[in-house]
């Protein structure tokens, strides 16, 4: 504060609405609430976001006193029990020297009949959540047994993925897909247990520290696209899908193990940056349209990582990774559970049948252009609006990907080479059991 000045008070108005919020003005409110003004029919409405925590934000610190008591937390069925007190969507974990266990907490409303989760109710009363009291803000949440949770299961994985079968994603949620971050995980501990075999404590470190630096579009779906893509004869095409090719034999790293400022694959990572959005275009925008495409990806954008105005470090949990693998394993094999109303890429007929051979060319050479083009772009267009790589001379994908500290202070911290971490990586290894 500028010295001599004095304090003012800043109102920051809010309408309560019968189910959540109605921000009013200022402007800013409305992002904080997440909230706004509209129209149905002609007839202006407010838009809010109802949330089953809404006047009970301190209820779940009983359950934080109950997984801090060894008197009620005891073993792995009374910390499940534990964490089904607490009130807000998140995945808890518990380990001892003889087991382990997973349980999904949260308030989950059971939602009037012939209501979509995609789509606004009227909040007039007809379409609350079922046994919703509007005087408590409470509801009949979903039972103790019906959230995902196991106890000694032979492994856990977690990494924002899917918790469980027939287990619905978060409204805003739309990009659980079969391809998932969590599978660069998964798959190192599927090989080192095969067989029974059991993983040491010094793999399973691997298997994480390994998965920190793989692209997962060159792990996960790259393959397939380059099964699509064929043997092209064009010169400048066969370099770059043996330089693709070479890459995720090499493990589809974005790593600089030598140290030198670049990443040991360079050229291969910045022709994956190039091509991605054109690869995902290509597939899907001449069979949706440009519009719809448009809005599609303008909430749910390929290449998130590369639209602002500065640099930020991937993390692949979004970014149409499932969609172009299933389609185009539909396409040309081999052919996964489930079926679309269509095959997009080559703007395939209609069906679930899938396209023939002249989708299959189309296709293919939709493909082929993307990639082309992708070989044209400069690490200047990709990497170059970003200021720190600009001011240090290092326009290119190891920069650009750096981790980059908020400095709030006078002490900043160096920035770090990349790395896809998760909220919380710790290696536990309880060797004894101890009474409680």
């Amino acid at each position: 504060m500028r010295r001599g000045a004095v304090p003012r008070r800043l109102p920051l108005p809010l309408a309560r609405a019968l189910h959540g919020h109605a921000a009013a003005r200022p402007a800013q409110q409305l992002d904080a609430e997440r909230a706004g003004p509209g129209t149905v029919h002609g007839r202006k409405v407010a838009f809010v976001r109802a949330r089953t925590t809404y006047f009970h934000e301190a209820d779940s610190g009983l359950a934080f006193e109950e997984l801090n008591n060894p008197s009620f937390t005891h073993d792995a069925r009374s910390f499940a029990r534990a964490a089904a007190n607490i009130n807000f969507s998140f995945n808890w974990f518990y380990i001892d020297s003889r087991d382990i266990a997973y349980y999904v907490s949260g308030w989950y409303p059971r939602r009037a009949a012939h209501t979509s989760p995609s789509f606004p109710v009227l909040g007039t009363g007809q379409y609350d959540w079922a046994g919703y009291d509007p005087s408590t803000h409470l509801a009949s949440w979903l039972g103790f047994a019906a959230h995902p949770h196991a106890i000694d299961q032979r492994y856990f994985v977690s990494w924002n993925n899917h918790q469980a079968r027939r287990w619905m994603a978060a409204d805003d949620n739309y990009h659980y897909e079969r391809v998932f971050r969590s599978q660069l995980l998964e798959d190192k501990i599927k090989h080192d247990i095969r067989g029974g075999r059991r993983m040491t404590v010094a793999q399973l470190v691997q298997a994480m520290e390994e998965s920190a630096t793989q692209d997962m579009r060159g792990v996960l779906v790259l393959p397939t696209v380059l099964q699509a893509i064929g043997h092209p004869r064009q010169a400048r095409l066969r370099r770059a899908v043996a330089l693709l090719q070479r890459w995720v034999r090499r493990g589809a790293h974005r790593r600089d193990l030598n140290r030198d400022g670049h990443y040991d694959d360079d050229a291969a990572v910045t022709l994956m940056d190039a091509w991605w959005p054109r690869l995902v275009a290509a597939e899907f925008e001449p069979a949706v349209g440009r519009p719809a495409y448009g809005a599609l990806t303008s909430f749910q954008p390929p290449d998130a990582q590369q639209m602002g105005t500065v640099a930020s470090s991937p993390d692949y949990e979004t970014g149409w990774f499932g969609y172009v693998s299933k389609d185009l394993r539909d396409l040309f094999g081999p052919r996964g559970r489930g079926s679309w109303s269509r095959v997009y890429c080559g703007n395939g007929p209609r069906g679930a049948g899938g396209g023939g051979r002249r989708t299959r060319a189309r296709c293919r050479a939709a493909l082929r252009r993307s990639l082309l083009a992708a070989t044209h772009m400069t690490k200047q267009q990709l990497y170059g609006h970003d200021p720190t790589c600009a001011q240090e001379h290092r326009v290119e994908a190891s920069c650009y990907d750096e981790t980059r500290s908020t400095v709030a202070s006078g002490v900043d911290i160096p920035s770090f080479p990349w790395i896809n971490r998760p909220t919380f990586q710790q290696v536990v290894a309880p060797t004894r059991h101890l009474g409680r």
